[in-house]
């Protein structure tokens, strides 16, 4: 199963800098995640739909928020966030996790560089309001 989970990353292989976090443009690592995804999605389909779909998307959704929050305990101070560190990692892997399973399943037609760009704006604009950041900050 642990293979299963570390197939499908949704994004990249590293922490996020700051500055990758807060920027307008997606990280290219996470464009390549989407595309790998896409890739996969015949695979991915059975996998996801099987009896151990809930299991594997649960794992899924945990190794990713231990990732976006590894990415924001090195950008960020937890206490200049209005949201716990691991709350607001989880609600953004959770937000990526439902967002990439509506998109592989239902074959939207939207490119991975759109999704990506899609996540990582919203991912952004979660951050920026959780460390009540402004413009050019």
């Amino acid at each position: 199963m642990k293979s299963i989970v570390s197939e499908f990353n949704f994004g990249p292989y590293y922490s996020l800098s700051r500055e990758e976090l807060l920027s307008p443009e997606a990280p290219p690592g996470m464009t390549s995640a989407y595309r790998h995804l896409e890739d996969a999605r015949a695979r991915l389909y059975p996998i996801f739909h099987g009896k151990d779909g809930p299991l594997i998307l649960r794992r899924i959704r945990d190794w990713s928020a231990q990732e976006i929050e590894a990415s924001l305990r090195a950008a960020f101070a937890e206490a200049d966030s209005t949201i716990p560190l691991d709350v607001l990692a989880n609600y953004l892997a959770g937000a990526q996790i439902a967002l990439v399973h509506w998109w592989l399943q239902k074959r939207q037609p939207h490119t991975p560089e759109n999704l990506a760009q899609t996540f990582h704006r919203l991912q952004r604009a979660a951050i920026r309001d959780a460390f009540r950041l402004r413009d050019g900050e």
